[in-house]
Parts: structure tokens; C-alpha cells; sequence
């Protein structure tokens, strides 16, 4: 039968229950701002129960011998992580994007006075100056001159979005770093997490550690996890499992218990251009190392900007700066095409009639190209043609079927070549209305995986946030347990003390 302390050692488990759930409760309200905790619950189950043996020797009725805590654990969502981790990809992708692609617009300042546009309707007004006075030395000035100000704006434009594609690289390769420190941690909790939970403890702390972990990874690329568990005896292990995807198909293995790989950024011989591979935590560096086709995160966002928007040769299709290249390609090829199917007049010393009539040169050349055919390669140095600066008579005004001092049929389609609705001249607005378009794209996709982040971070904060409510609730109820329980105590005890008292001589 059940000794005189019985009573007693039932309150002293609830007491001790009681004090356990007024600690969770107080653990859950300090980290009630601390970012990444999971409210914990403290788990209570009856203790083995004591047998009385009757005549028949049965062990019935069986007595209660009190409470205890059986475990204190993290309340989570599975789903919920991982549906935010998917989503909060997108939105970096996507915010990281439009961040970029304005950074991009900014560059070109349009629409504006001061704008490129601007600047060549400007110079296609100055030709229609010219062509009412050919012979004005001050008209052929300010065309020169304007020539020289469209020249350095495009090379300016160029410059910019060079050099935004070249930031969106640091930026990448720093977020390849962080990457890099997260998967390593990653793996090291993985290996210190089963170790504590091997011998029957519950590392909540670790576990927001390693969850907090791979939301940091999310937000820098697309991953894919997944926990594989383990049982050691009684107790279940948890390690995760991160992957990338590769390009090719398939994908990378960047974290497998306290295995590691990593990703390696190589920036191109020239241009902003980069490429991503990963060293694999199962086999180890690869020949060559895989490379990675990331489509989320600021990684990603990165990625695509300079890859394939910045890049004037992109795998496929079109891509910003291949449209601006052949914009500002096709409109210095245009005004060199008429400028050289003109003529201007040579006189020679002391002559006010021309000795003959010559074909024009370039208006535009680079500083390694001077043939009127201009590429790509040519727009970092365009310049008007210093022949030309240092001689503004050979802007031809003339052309061969009318070799006339004050003839203007030249200047005339010079300036028609600024008002056509479908010619080169046309064409840098058409890229400054896609860049306009690939903006608003990107700030309506990037409003939307908002809009849908915030939603499931609510929902996630309702199911693992701490509610001050809550727990001052729970924290009022397990008071008033540990109050009960002393109760019981104190009457358990005054009757030991009766008991005592009685059987006293």
C-alpha cells in the first residue's frame, strides 16, 4: 500500500510541473520581440500510476501518483516554413529585380529634358536649322557641337548601365559569401542538433537557429530542404537536406548533415557577365563543378540582370542592352549613311569657288574605327569624327546631283531622318518604352509575392509567435496550479503532523 508521504510526493510533481510551465511561460514572453523564436509548450502526461493488489491478485484499482513534464517543444508549422521559404524567395527575386531595373531607368532619365531622346531630337533640329541656311558657319557649330553632346550622353548611358550590372556582381558575389557562412552553419547545427537529441534532449534554441538559417538562404537563392530523421536508440535524430538547382536539370547538394559544399562566382574576361558553380557536399568538387541556373532570390535577381538583360549577346532572344546596342548602333549608322552620301566643297588657298566636290566623312567614329560602319564595340568611344571638329565645312549639306555652294538637299533628309516614325531614330525610344515596361512588370510581380509574403508570415507568426495574452494566460493558470498544489502539500502535512501527534506516548 501506498506510504504516508503518497500525498505528498503527488503535490511535490505538481509543484514541480507548475514551476515548469511558469518557466516556459516566462522563456515564451522574454522572446517575445527576439526574431526567429518559436513559442515553446511544455508537454504534461500522468505519471506511472500505483497498484493496489486486491484479494484475487489483481493489481486494481490503480492509484494516480501525480504529473510530470514529459517534453518542452517548439511550436511549428512545417507547411507554413516551407511555403514561406518558396515565397520569400520570389519576393527577393523579384524586389531585388525592380530595384536593379530602376536603377537601370534612373540611368537612361527618361522621360525629361535631359534625357536622351531629347538630346537627339536637339540634334536632328539643329539639320533642320542648317538646311534653311547652309552656309551658316554658326548653324554648322551648333550642329557639331550638339553632335559631340549626343556622342558623350551615349557613351554615358553605356557607362551607366555597365555600371550597374558591375554592382549587381559585388552584390551577388557578397551574397555568395553569406551563402556560403550559412550552409557551413547549417551543418554544424545539423551535427550539434542530432548529437543533443542522440541522448534525449530538445535543442529548441538550436532548432530556431537552423530554421532562421535556411530563411536567410531563401531570401539569397532558390533552395530546396528537406529533414531527414534518424532513430538512435528511443530517440529521433533531425538533420536537413539543402539542394540547388543545377543547369542542366537536376540539382546540387549544398548541405547533407554535417556535410557542406559551396558556390563559387567567376566574373567573365570582360563585361559584367558572371557565372555561378557549386562544389557538391556528397562528391565533392566536380571537373568541371556544376554550374547553377538560380531563377529566385537576390542571387537570382542578379543573375538575370546581368546574364541576360545586360547582355548584348544573350543565348536566346533579345535582351535590354542588345536593344540599346542597336538602337544607338542603327541611329549613328543612319546619320553616317547620310552624311556620307553628301558632299562638301574644297577650295584652295585664297579661292571662294570650289576646286571640287568631295564625299562626306563619318559624322560618328570611335577611337579604333573611323570607317562610318560602327559596332558595338565602338560605344564606349563614340565621338563625333574630328575631322569634322576640325573642319565643321565638311558637314555635308550637298548632295552629288546638286554640287552648289548653299545646297541643302542633304541637310533636308538629315532632318527627315530625325522625323520618321519607324527609322533608327525611332528605335531608342522603342527600348526606352521596354525598359519603361520591364519596370512595371517587375514592381507589379514584386507587389504581388509581397502581398502573398505577408499574408503567410502572418499566418506563421499565428501559429510559432509568442501572444503576450497567451502566455500571461497560461502563466495565470500554471499559478494557480503551483497555488493548488500547495494547498494539497500543506493539508498532506497537517495531517502528518496530526498523525505524529497522535502516536506521541
Amino acid at each position: 500500500m501506498p506510504s504516508a508521504f503518497f500525498g505528498l510526493d503527488i503535490a511535490n510533481t505538481a509543484l514541480s510541473a507548475a514551476q515548469t510551465l511558469m518557466d516556459v511561460a516566462g522563456q515564451n514572453i522574454a522572446n517575445d520581440a527576439t526574431p526567429g523564436y518559436s513559442q515553446q509548450v511544455a508537454s504534461l502526461v500522468a505519471t506511472p500510476p500505483y497498484a493496489q493488489p486486491d484479494m484475487g491478485g489483481l493489481y486494481t484499482p490503480q492509484l494516480g501518483t501525480g504529473v510530470e513534464v514529459q517534453s518542452v517543444n517548439r511550436v511549428r508549422a512545417n507547411y507554413l516554413d516551407g511555403l514561406f521559404r518558396t515565397t520569400q524567395s520570389s519576393e527577393s527575386y523579384y524586389s531585388t529585380r525592380s530595384n536593379y531595373l530602376q536603377a537601370l531607368q534612373s540611368v537612361l532619365n527618361e522621360p525629361g529634358s535631359s534625357g536622351l531622346s531629347s538630346t537627339i531630337n536637339t540634334f536632328f533640329s539643329d539639320y533642320q536649322t542648317l538646311s534653311q541656311n547652309p552656309q551658316s558657319s554658326a548653324a554648322r557649330t551648333v550642329v557639331q557641337q550638339d553632335g559631340e553632346a549626343l556622342a558623350a550622353q551615349i557613351q554615358q548611358i553605356y557607362q551607366g548601365l555597365q555600371n550597374v550590372g558591375q554592382q549587381a556582381q559585388s552584390q551577388a558575389s557578397q551574397d555568395v559569401q553569406t551563402a556560403n557562412s550559412d550552409l557551413q552553419q547549417l551543418a554544424n547545427l545539423n551535427t550539434t542538433i542530432a548529437q543533443a537529441q542522440a541522448i534525449g534532449q530538445q535543442p529548441n534554441d538550436l532548432l530556431d537557429q537552423r530554421d532562421n538559417l535556411l530563411d536567410s538562404l531563401s531570401k539569397l537563392v532558390n533552395i530546396g530542404f528537406s529533414t531527414q530523421t534518424t532513430t538512435v536508440g528511443s530517440n529521433v535524430t533531425s538533420q536537413v537536406t539543402v539542394t540547388v538547382p543545377a543547369s542542366g536539370g537536376g540539382t546540387v547538394t549544398l548541405v547533407s548533415g554535417g556535410q557542406y559544399g559551396s558556390i563559387s562566382l567567376t566574373p567573365a574576361s570582360s563585361g559584367p557577365q558572371f557565372s555561378l558553380t557549386a562544389t557538391d557536399a556528397l562528391t565533392g568538387a566536380a571537373t568541371p563543378p556544376p554550374s547553377l541556373a538560380p531563377t529566385g532570390g537576390s542571387i537570382g535577381a542578379a543573375y538575370q540582370l546581368v546574364n541576360q538583360d545586360l547582355n548584348p549577346t544573350p543565348t536566346s532572344g533579345t535582351s535590354l542592352m542588345s536593344e540599346f546596342n542597336s538602337a544607338v548602333l542603327g541611329l549613328a549608322n543612319a546619320i553616317n549613311g547620310v552624311q556620307m552620301q553628301g558632299v562638301y566643297p574644297v577650295y584652295t588657298s585664297g579661292s571662294t569657288t570650289p576646286s571640287s566636290w568631295t564625299s562626306g566623312p563619318a559624322f560618328f567614329v570611335s577611337s579604333t574605327n573611323t570607317t562610318g560602319t560602327l559596332t558595338a564595340s565602338d560605344i564606349p568611344t563614340i565621338e563625333v569624327n574630328p575631322a569634322i571638329q576640325n573642319d565643321i565645312t565638311q558637314i555635308t549639306t550637298a548632295t552629288p546631283t546638286n554640287e552648289t555652294v548653299g545646297a541643302n538637299a542633304n541637310a533636308i533628309a538629315m532632318a527627315d531622318l530625325g522625323q520618321s516614325q519607324s527609322g533608327s531614330a525611332q528605335a531608342y525610344s522603342a527600348f526606352v518604352s521596354d525598359m519603361g515596361a520591364a519596370v512595371d512588370l517587375s514592381q507589379n510581380l514584386q507587389n504581388t509575392s509581397q502581398s502573398l509574403l505577408t499574408q503567410i508570415t502572418s499566418q506563421r507568426e499565428q501559429t510559432a509567435g509568442v501572444s503576450i495574452n497567451e502566455q500571461m494566460t497560461n502563466l495565470v493558470e500554471a499559478q494557480s496550479m503551483y497555488t493548488a498544489a500547495a494547498k494539497v502539500a500543506e493539508a498532506m502535512d497537517s495531517s502528518l503532523q496530526s498523525l505524529l501527534s497522535a502516536i506521541q506516548p
